[in-house]
């Protein structure tokens, strides 16, 4: 993978590890509270260096995104302006009945329309649903059918990967079982 196809994050990580660690199958296990309190150091210690670059480049992109807005006001302006401006054009072109042109070709650009169709948007479900129910448009409810994993759960019966139905011992088709284990999460004291 090469810098360019890398994001912020992955750039980072990737210069501030190092070498000796970038080998996930090194010999190195951890075998007691001493060299895990050793290790807990240095993950900090990485992570504040992560988190100072990251702050520091934070600062840069804040410069440079304040740069790009105080130069670009003057001339966002004017792009509004003329936009606004040809899409009345066009606007008016579509409409006499003498020209009717949909769209007008320029050596710099192109203004175009299209008819968009009408639409609909629920903007209070609740208050659709039961409007609809109370009005008789049941058809206009759309309902949607899924699994009830957490129901399933407590009732079935497992044997390795498989699924069994608690009453027949049959395998239920379309389910598979996957033990639980530990999960391990380590945090960096700020």
């Amino acid at each position: 993978m090469t810098i360019a196809d890398m994001d912020l994050d992955q750039f980072l990580v990737s210069e501030a590890q190092p070498e000796r660690f970038v080998d996930e199958t090194s010999a190195f296990v951890i075998n007691n509270d001493d060299e895990a309190m050793w290790a807990m150091q240095r993950l900090a210690q990485a992570q504040r260096r992560l988190d100072e670059v990251k702050r520091q480049a934070q600062v840069q992109l804040d410069r440079i995104n304040a740069w790009v807005a105080a130069h670009t006001a003057k001339d966002g302006s004017e792009v509004e302006f003329f936009d606004a401006m040809l899409s009345d054009y066009l606007i008016r072109v579509r409409e006499n009945e003498a020209d009717g042109r949909k769209s007008i070709d320029f050596p710099d650009g192109a203004v175009t329309s299209r008819v968009t169709p009408s639409k609909v948007a629920v903007t209070d479900a609740e208050a659709f649903l039961a409007w609809a129910e109370a009005n008789g448009h049941s058809e206009w409810i759309r309902v949607k059918r899924e699994a009830d994993v957490a129901t399933i759960k407590k009732v079935v019966d497992f044997e390795g990967d498989t699924v069994l139905d608690p009453i027949t011992g049959s395998q239920i088709a379309g389910l598979q079982h996957t033990e639980g284990g530990i999960s391990v999460s380590v945090k960096v004291a700020g």
